[in-house]
């Protein structure tokens, strides 16, 4: 039955990459045949590298392989496809230098134009990876590399070298991959309804059907304009992607829901009137979970969807295998919900998202039924009824039952481990009543086991304790407690499991058999001891020492005489009642000494009182919302010092007023302690900044401010406990030495840059010293010039004392250079002024082109730098009379602008030139005289004949002072 749902899919279009790469296994060469382009659709575009892998077998075009090779992912694959078409991949060479690095050192304007005009993604790159600035932007924006493929290769060769680019490169193509996906699922989507739209066949023309229709139709528009747009950003990126508009529906066709509902209204009407009964069939609604016949949903609406309440429906179903229902009503509502939902697929398809519902419950659902399946196939072993009992505290004698019965539990428990782990329950599914109730046995089980295993281990430690005690007593002769250790000992390994207790026993033996030959010995070697004891203890009752070691010296007596254990002869008796009597003869004289230490005690009773009323009353009055938090740390602290140095008092009434002093220290101490939660909150907050400061990107100098900033704060900050303090200073000064250190790298850096700038610009000087030391005028050229000023433009960016030398050095050799160039441009002017004389002494040819009555009859050819129109007016002017007054003044004016005396008859000529000159110069008007304007105005005035050549030389002579 699921074979109808799905039958209408194209599952080269399945959202589920593995569904998309089964269909492409499942084809044979004829079926990828047919469907070429859509393989190579695939190969190119599809996310999915498993999908794009499987595309390559029915691939037999080289072409669509080879932009695959250098795919980091792909390129193996596409080598070995191409090599089994018989089309080997060309082994790779070495690869060639680097082709930008000549565009970097053009001039700006004239690389920019170089890196538009470029057609080589390699070339691009190489400008990419070197340029800077307006440069790269250039190379990044070109055409070529806003593709996948640029994208590709900017990718590999900037990886490991510049963050930026390969950033820039990864964001790009995985800009394109999205609109890939985005465009194919949209494609899928139309595909998708342009076949549901066709398979809704106008079998019944009803209301319902026209209103699917409507739907069908605006729901592919709508997939249609999406997919559209993101045909229309891939092509941005040079992606090309088929055109979908052959499926857009021709909004002509669509039936009138207007005409549909008149329709319905006409047909009704003659029953009405005929007063006829509706049959039953026909009006009674749908049970829940039918659909009827002409595809209307559950609720009688030929517009709602069958599907939504079913996806309602299965994931309810779905909590209820969450929450652990019972199985089999469960699985009796997901066969109900099954049949309606293959019944309603029968008439119209699910969307993507609701199919994706019913096949995760489904699979969900299959996952508990193969976990029942294998519960109720399970062994599972029998449990007590009763709850193990164990004793609360040791030290008590237990049964052997009880060992007995934690042995049968136990082995039920690793029976009921293994079954419930052959069960392989989903984690995400709660336990059925039945699993639950074994879940619950399992861990009342394990705790038991694990009490037991508690009580037993105690036990174990306890009995090896009295052991290692009853050696040490032995060992140390102390018969007494020898004794009750010895019969512990035995009481407790009676009570354990013989099975853990073996090697115990036997220590347990070797240590009664020690006991006995140490009573044997005792016995014999006590008497002695007991006679020097009373001898020590009389000789202090004769003798006193000072109170103090007086009391000392009885206690150390008596512990010496409890030591040597239990009376057990008549005459050890007669010593112990001598040595008694001695012993309270000999502590008379401390009494009044304890007396004393009694008074000194109550003192001290009574100063402890006072400071727990002094603390009692500071607690009571401060005002903790603006308290001086410093001075209550003091108050702490001193007060401890203080109860301190009051001390000893008398353990009964001292513990009491202890009790109140710690309380009321506990008081203080929270209120301090907040304080200090509150600073340490503050200082880890500023040793957080400090790290995140020194981790960023920021300049090394907004780094160093921040930091004096952070450390400001620190000093602001209030009391806190000194070894956190300690710890967080400890970090802090870290991470400002961190960041203080690379002020310093930073100042290196910048000092060995500006070195390693300064040795170029030298170089730079040197070279143009040396240059310009056999540099003829000729030979210089404003290029050179403009390049030896880029080349030492660094020098404006050296520091004060490495640029001032550098400055006057590159001042003085740019002055040289430029005279020369102005030598050059002097030269170049005069050349032309005689070049412009020699044109004006020789023959000129008349307007018509006839000679004007030079020797040889040709007129001399124009030089190539005279402006066109003076030659149009030379020529128009032939054949007039020789202009003599404007030559003369012509002449003169010369003269007067390059400060040539004038002959004696031209004075008054001179002088009413120079007024015109003024005159020109206060109106605003052109008073240009440079020789090449001069000249220009020389030649216009036409040929002229010999009787002008003293004025001529005059004139020439003039402009090449001028020049």
């Amino acid at each position: 039955m699921l074979r109808r749902l799905f039958k209408s899919r194209n599952r080269l279009n399945h959202p589920d990459a593995a569904v998309r790469k089964a269909a492409i296994l499942a084809l044979d060469a004829a079926a990828a045949q047919g469907i070429a382009d859509e393989i190579a659709r695939l190969l190119q575009h599809d996310s999915d590298m498993g999908v794009r892998i499987a595309c390559m077998a029915h691939v037999r075009d080289p072409a669509l392989l080879r932009p695959l090779l250098d795919d980091p992912r792909l390129g193996r694959a596409a080598a070995e496809r191409l090599t089994a078409l018989g089309h080997p991949p060309p082994q790779a060479s070495e690869a060639p230098p680097p082709a930008g690095g000549g565009l970097i050192e053009l001039p700006l304007a004239e690389a920019l134009d170089r890196v538009r005009a470029v057609t080589d993604v390699d070339t691009l790159i190489d400008v990419a990876l070197a340029a800077r600035g307006e440069l790269r932007d250039a190379a990044l924006a070109h055409p070529l590399l806003s593709r996948a493929t640029g994208l590709n290769a900017l990718e590999k060769r900037s990886r490991h070298r510049d963050k930026t680019l390969n950033r820039h490169a990864r964001n790009g193509i995985e800009r394109i991959r999205s609109l890939h996906h985005e465009a194919d699922a949209a494609r899928s989507r139309a595909e998708e309804l342009a076949a549901a739209l066709a398979r809704n066949a106008p079998a019944l023309r009803d209301r319902a059907w026209r209103e699917r229709q409507h739907q069908l139709h605006a729901r592919l528009v709508e997939a249609l304009d999406a997919y559209a747009e993101q045909r229309r950003a891939l092509e941005a990126w040079g992606e090309a992607l088929p055109d979908l508009e052959h499926l857009r529906p021709d909004p002509d066709t669509l039936p009138s829901l207007a005409e549909a509902a008149s329709a319905e209204a006409s047909a009704e009407a003659p029953a009405a009137e005929s007063g006829d009964p509706a049959p039953a069939a026909a009006t009674a609604p749908p049970q829940q979970g039918e659909v009827p016949p002409n595809g209307s949903s559950i609720s009688g609406h030929g517009a709602a969807d069958p599907f939504e309440p079913l996806v309602a429906e299965f994931q309810a179903l779905d909590a209820a295998l969450a929450e652990g229902h019972e199985f089999e009503p469960v699985a009796a509502q997901r066969d109900r919900l099954t049949d309606r939902w293959l019944t309603a697929a029968d008439h119209r398809p699910p969307s993507e998202a609701q199919h994706r519902v019913f096949e995760s419950v489904s699979h969900r659902f299959r996952e508990v039924a193969d976990a029942m399946e294998r519960l109720a196939a399970a062994e599972l072993p029998g449990l007590p009824d009763v709850p193990l009992e164990l004793p609360s505290s040791t030290g008590v004698r237990l049964p052997a039952e009880l060992w007995q019965a934690v042995d049968a539990r136990r082995t039920a428990l690793r029976r009921l481990d293994k079954a419930l782990r052959q069960v392989q329950w989903p984690g995400w599914a709660g336990p059925p009543p039945r699993l639950a109730s074994l879940l619950e046995a399992q861990g009342r089980l394990q705790q038991e086991m694990a009490a037991a295993d508690r009580l037993l281990a105690e036990e174990h430690r306890r009995l090896e304790n009295l052991l290692t005690e009853l050696a040490t007593a032995i060992d140390e002769g102390h018969l007494a407690p020898a004794q009750s250790l010895l019969s512990q000992a035995r009481s407790l390994i009676d009570a354990l499991p013989p099975a853990g207790v073996r090697e115990l026993g036997k220590r347990l033996g070797r240590q009664a058999a020690r006991l006995a030959e140490l009573k044997d010995w005792q016995t014999f070697a006590t008497t002695p001891k007991r006679e020097s004891l009373v001898r020590a203890v009389e000789s202090l009752a004769q003798s006193p020492l000072p109170p103090r070691d007086q009391a000392e010296r009885i206690k150390a007596l008596r512990q010496q005489w409890q030591a040597l254990g239990p009376v057990t002869q008549a005459v050890d008796g007669e010593l112990a009642d001598r040595f008694n009597a001695l012993a309270d003869q000999a502590f008379e004289t401390c009494r009044a000494y304890f007396a004393e230490l009694a008074a000194a005690r109550k003192t001290n009773l009574e100063e402890r009182v006072r400071i727990c009323d002094q603390l009692e009353t500071y607690l009571a009055e401060t005002d903790w919302q603006h308290a001086d938090m410093k001075a209550a740390e003091r108050i702490m602290r001193a007060a401890r010092d203080e109860w301190r140095r009051f001390h000893p008092v008398d353990r009964g009434p001292g513990r009491a007023v202890e009790q109140r002093f710690e309380a009321l220290q506990a008081r203080l101490h929270d209120a301090v302690k907040a304080e200090w939660e509150r600073n340490l909150a503050a200082k880890e907050a500023i040793v957080e900044e400090a790290r995140q400061l020194l981790a960023s990107e920021q300049p090394v100098g907004h780094k160093i401010t921040a930091a004096k900033a952070l450390q400001q704060r620190w000093r602001e900050v209030g009391i806190t406990p000194r070894r956190p303090d300690q710890r967080l200073w400890r970090d802090f000064r870290a991470v400002c030495d961190g960041i203080f250190s690379a002020r310093e790298r930073a100042r290196e850096a910048a000092e060995q840059a500006a070195a390693e700038q300064e040795r170029q610009c030298r170089a730079a000087l040197e070279e143009l010293a040396a240059r310009l030391d056999t540099l003829a005028p000729a030979d210089a050229s404003p290029a050179e010039l403009r390049g030896f000023r880029e080349r030492t433009a660094g020098v404006d960016r050296l520091p004060p004392g490495r640029r001032r030398a550098l400055t006057e050095r590159r001042t003085e050799l740019v002055g040289r250079y430029q005279a020369l160039l102005e030598t050059r441009a002097r030269e170049q002017r005069r050349q032309e002024l005689r070049a412009l004389e020699a044109w004006d002494r020789a023959p000129s040819g008349s307007p018509d082109g006839s000679p004007d009555g030079s020797p040889d009859g040709s007129p001399q050819e124009a030089p190539e730098f005279l402006n066109a129109e003076v030659v149009k007016a030379r020529l128009a002017s032939a054949g007039q009379p020789v202009p003599r007054d404007a030559l003369h003044r012509l002449a003169v004016k010369a003269e007067l602008a390059a400060g040539l005396d004038s002959p004696a008859e031209d004075e008054a000529l001179r002088l009413e030139v120079q007024v015109e000159r003024l005159r020109a110069g206060l109106s605003g008007g052109d008073a240009r005289e440079d020789a090449r304007s001069l000249a220009d105005a020389w030649c216009r005035l036409g040929p002229k004949d010999d009787a002008v050549e003293p004025l001529r030389r005059r004139f020439f002579a003039a402009l090449d002072a001028i020049a």
